[in-house]
């Protein structure tokens, strides 16, 4: 059964880029290693476009109802509701097989995101707390969840501006509340790509030495 090493982090915090570092690196060592992007996704159709279970509440929301703000939602409460049940059927459905297959077959499986980013999200918006206890409750608990703990202003350069730095500001302490209540560790991210794969080295080792004594237990 594989170790789940689950990266997770405001955008631009370095996720996708310490994922693949620590790929190459587990994989030098000759362990058996997957990656996968474990947030919210959908089933990529082409270079630009994705579908997923809530898209058709993205259609009425953006194009028949013509709101902008997501926010705009909550006058429709039965649209919230329903894309509520979508999202959360998206991640049973879309996601979670992912995460039990290469548990099965792999040394390692290492995320980009996972289940807590998406109960983040759900916790901000005030949504269904009955989904997320259910997530929590049939979704793996990762071996180790790590937090790339990042300056906003810093994320927010790394993505271009891409995100306002308002709203990092307010994500950063949450997702160290939430890591702690989980029992992950907190890795500082502001740094050099080199002083970061560092410090997640040093919480990864531990299952290391487990994962090799257990291979060489099995030969």
């Amino acid at each position: 059964m594989a170790k789940i090493i689950a990266l997770i982090g405001i955008d631009g915090s370095g996720k996708s880029t310490q994922t693949r570092l620590l790929y190459h690196a587990l994989k030098r060592r000759g362990f058996k290693v997957r990656v996968i992007y474990a947030g919210n996704t959908g089933v990529k159709l082409g270079r630009k476009f994705s579908f997923y279970l809530s898209l058709p509440i993205d259609v009425i929301v953006h194009r028949l109802l013509g709101l902008r703000d997501k926010s705009a939602l909550l006058k429709y409460r039965a649209l919230l509701k329903l894309e509520d049940l979508l999202l959360f059927l998206n991640y049973i459905v879309l996601v979670l097989p992912k995460i039990l297959l290469y548990k099965r077959t792999c040394d390692f499986l290492i995320t980009d995101r996972y289940v807590y980013d998406y109960i983040i999200s759900m916790l901000i918006q005030k949504r269904s707390r009955t989904f997320m206890k259910i997530l929590l409750q049939i979704v793996p608990r990762p071996t180790l969840t790590i937090l790339l703990d990042t300056d906003p202003f810093i994320a927010h350069q790394r993505k271009g501006g891409e995100n306002p730095v308002n709203e990092l500001l307010f994500l950063r302490p949450l997702y160290y509340r939430f890591v702690v209540s989980v029992g992950g560790i907190i890795v500082d991210a502001s740094g050099s790509k080199a002083e970061t794969i560092n410090g997640i080295w040093k919480a990864v080792r531990s299952c290391i030495s487990q994962e090799q004594g257990n291979i060489t237990r099995k030969g």
